[in-house]
């Protein structure tokens, strides 16, 4: 199943859908939107050259065919009575948006597209559609609001998890930095309960040792082959790859809601990741971040690849990377050594 927000144009034959499309594109594409098309039709498709490789390997009996050069790629394969779903799922999970042309008996939020005021068939078609008219000069951005009006809604309820990393080790503390108390409660237990009060479900990602208040709470264990805290967050990932995840570390004694909720303010269409950074630094936050469905398909070529590190989810240029209020900056500060440990307590007057 795919997390990409998908709308559907129908219209009669010769209303001008193509074009419509056509012209939405390249607008879409300033925007750093990532869009895909799908083009129905009850013709034969004719999308390859009589004896050429490709043409052959598919007549030999593949299932699929893929050929690319440096430039473009194109993909051939079989299949009976194909439904919009399974066509749907034959798309990469990258895409911020799938624009499908046809399938008019589908469930799809659509627009429909008639061409003039005059065009009684299309009226009478199109009901429970919105109808915009190709002879209106207004009737691309119409589309287009029509697009971002669905994007905004798509993100909106797209549901959100949170997931703590408790995996981790710390020698230089003497004990797991997680169990370190604060008023008689746990550095894990508090960050559990903020990210529980913002997030519609929080889990445990990790082997690491509990307090005995969260020894039921919901918990995954660590992806097998991977190191460091990415581990826990593809575990989360994997485990519920259709929501959007805070991810967050035990060891961020002064995070708070406000935090959280300025995070998730930085949210919109087309951002597939939220990864903080202070002001004057290039270094961003990967706890303390929020993580779309988007980015999981990279986070998980990293790993395939050997590179652990959070910091080269970054590097993808659908992650975004906010400067931190002033007044929020304490809110990212993590604790690692004992006089960190000991600083953070005067903070907090304990």
């Amino acid at each position: 199943m795919t997390s990409s927000c998908i709308i559907g144009i129908s219209g009669f034959s010769g209303s001008g859908k193509t074009t419509l499309i056509e012209k939405a594109l390249p607008v879409l594409k300033g925007r750093g939107l990532y869009v895909g098309v799908l083009k129905h039709t009850h013709h034969n498709l004719v999308i390859d050259t009589e004896g050429k490789d490709t043409d052959r390997f598919f007549k030999a009996g593949a299932a699929y065919v893929f050929a690319d050069d440096d430039a473009q790629g194109f993909a051939r394969y079989r299949h009976e009575g194909a439904d919009l779903p399974e066509a749907l799922s034959r798309f990469p999970k990258g895409l911020d948006l799938i624009i499908v042309e046809g399938y008019k008996s589908s469930e799809l939020s659509r627009l429909w597209l008639a061409k003039d005021l005059a065009d009684e068939r299309s009226r009478n078609a199109g009901q429970g559609s919105s109808i915009i008219y190709r002879d209106d000069p207004e009737y691309l951005q119409q589309f287009l609001n029509h697009i971002d009006e669905e994007l905004k809604r798509h993100c909106a309820e797209r549901s959100l998890m949170a997931g703590l990393l408790v995996g981790g080790r710390s020698e230089r503390m003497g004990r797991p930095k997680g169990l370190l108390e604060v008023r008689c409660r746990t550095l894990m237990e508090q960050v559990y309960e903020t990210l529980s009060s913002i997030s519609q479900r929080t889990l445990l990602l990790g082997a690491g040792e509990l307090p005995s208040s969260l020894t039921l709470a919901d918990r995954l264990p660590d992806a097998p082959e991977v190191k460091g805290p990415l581990a826990g967050m593809l575990s989360a990932f994997r485990w519920n790859p259709q929501s959007a995840w805070l991810v967050s570390s035990v060891d961020m004694p002064f995070m708070h809601q406000e935090a959280w909720k300025w995070v998730l303010s930085q949210r919109r269409p087309g951002a597939w990741a939220i990864m903080p950074r202070r002001e004057g630094s290039e270094t961003v936050e990967a706890t303390g971040a929020c993580y779309e469905p988007e980015i999981f398909d990279y986070i998980e070529s990293l790993a395939q690849k050997g590179v652990f590190r959070l910091q080269k989810i970054a590097d993808h240029p659908k992650v975004i990377k906010p400067v931190i209020p002033k007044e929020l900056e304490q809110a990212w500060k993590n604790v690692n050594t004992p006089e960190e440990w000991e600083e953070a307590l005067a903070i907090l007057n304990v």
